[in-house]
């Protein structure tokens, strides 16, 4: 074989190797800390004008803390919200919704499983579609029925995401 032909060819399976591995990897986007700073932030500000103990997460795409803060949470509360983040984060639904699918023996056995928290305060994080992180909070109680945990996340994702 000449060398304008080896040249060629050498080309020739660069180019398909590049294509192929192309094909196999997509970025991803995840949160980042400033986002997840203000989603907290807005949590805190509001727990604290309403007096409730707070403990919120902050989770990236991978699982990984981005940003955290307690306002008068128990041990529990800061447990359990991480515990939401990452039902949320592994479900791509909120964490409440696994409720319904404990009612089953399957459903349940999944669940505890597979570690997830079927409690109101696990939020995912969406993009144009896609699951870009996730929020839990815990350590508050009900009020007139509704979770003060799924509130609060809820608050500091819209301020984030519906600007």
């Amino acid at each position: 074989m000449n060398i304008r032909a080896l040249s060629m060819a050498t080309a020739a399976s660069l180019a398909l190797a590049t294509g192929a591995q192309a094909q196999v990897t997509e970025t991803r986007e995840t949160i980042v800390y400033e986002g997840a700073r203000q989603i907290v932030e807005t949590c805190m500000a509001m727990a604290q004008a309403k007096s409730w103990p707070i403990a919120i997460w902050v989770l990236d795409l991978t699982g990984q803390p981005v940003y955290f803060a307690s306002r008068g949470a128990s041990e529990v509360g800061v447990t359990t919200a991480r515990f939401k983040a990452e039902t949320a984060l592994r479900t791509g639904l909120p964490s409440e919704q696994r409720v319904a699918s404990v009612s089953t023996p399957v459903g349940q056995t999944v669940t505890e499983k597979i570690g997830l928290f079927p409690v109101a305060g696990g939020i995912p994080l969406m993009k144009g579609g896609k699951l870009i992180g996730a929020v839990g909070a815990g350590g508050g109680r009900p009020e007139n029925g509704q979770s003060v945990d799924q509130i609060c996340a809820q608050a500091g994702i819209d301020a984030v995401f519906k600007k």
